[in-house]
């Protein structure tokens, strides 16, 4: 209702119902003027009339919403993470993949498997491993963060990335020293039984930990969005959730090898954008 109320309200909708509601009064008035030879009346209906047609021609309507992405913030030393560091992340947390050539790759499912109820960070090599750039995001927030909400999967058979979401949180407690409160487990886990539902889930997912950071007292402009890892419809949805106010999106920069594994320095990039109206027809 209320959503209804606000488009009646549009300017255009506004000054067309007035055109509208004089021109329906003029023809009523035709008839009375007609009979009582009222001409003075019917001219100055049909100046109001005249005016409010002329109003809605005149006034313009944006044709578009654009994008206005402001310049980008990175975080490439201590300098520019006192300055651009964040007070709450969420991110993805990938299903755990060592590279290629690495102690960790060479482990058994069932071997990999204990290692990660053991919380063997040292068997595990994270940080050769998909989890690196989570784990430099995160950390490059390292002297302001609070709260960490670390977004898992699920799938039907399988337990996804969410074992590696306890994994993770305590490897950066105990070996990365953070401090901040983690969130993470089964009520932050997006199931993947559905593909075709995964973004809206991740949607409505990201959009509740928008309002938990709230009850956390943590402005819009403190938290930010990191969308380096994840599924293409995950990542999705958590741009869309995040188009709103004045939210950040972010991800990390690197250079890549021919195999598209990254190499190099990883550098978090944290965007800000605004919808601004384009009035160009």
């Amino acid at each position: 209702m209320l959503l209804q109320f606000r488009r009646f309200l549009k300017p255009k909708r506004l000054t067309g119902g007035l055109a509208g509601f004089c021109f329906g009064v003029l023809i009523a008035a035709i008839t009375d003027t007609l009979a009582a030879q009222s001409v003075a009346i019917l001219s100055a209906i049909a100046i109001v009339a005249l005016i409010a047609w002329l109003v809605s021609l005149l006034i313009q309507y944006p044709s578009d919403i654009e994008v206005s992405i402001h310049s980008p913030q990175t975080i490439r030393n201590q300098y520019e993470a006192q300055h651009y560091s964040r007070l709450a992340f969420v991110g993805f947390v990938p299903l755990y993949r060592p590279k290629r050539g690495t102690a960790a790759a060479a482990l058994t499912p069932e071997e990999r498997q204990t290692a990660v109820d053991a919380l063997d960070f040292d068997r595990l090599q994270l940080e050769e491993s998909n989890l690196e750039p989570t784990i430099a995001a995160i950390c490059a927030h390292q002297s302001q963060l609070q709260h960490c909400w670390l977004i898992a999967t699920l799938g039907a058979e399988a337990p996804g990335s969410l074992p590696y979401a306890r994994l993770l949180a305590e490897y950066l407690r105990q070996r990365k020293g953070l401090t901040c409160d983690f969130h993470y487990g089964q009520q932050y886990a997006v199931p993947l039984e559905d593909d075709a539902l995964v973004l809206s889930k991740t949607y409505d997912l990201i959009r509740r930990v928008f309002t938990e950071s709230k009850r956390h007292n943590i402005p819009q402009h403190g938290i930010v969005a990191d969308i380096t890892t994840g599924f293409r419809s995950m990542t999705l949805g958590m741009v869309l959730a995040s188009l709103d106010r004045s939210r950040d999106i972010e991800f990390i920069g690197t250079h890549y090898n021919s195999d598209g594994e990254p190499q190099g320095d990883l550098t978090p990039i944290i965007f800000s954008f605004e919808p601004a109206l384009n009035n160009d027809p």
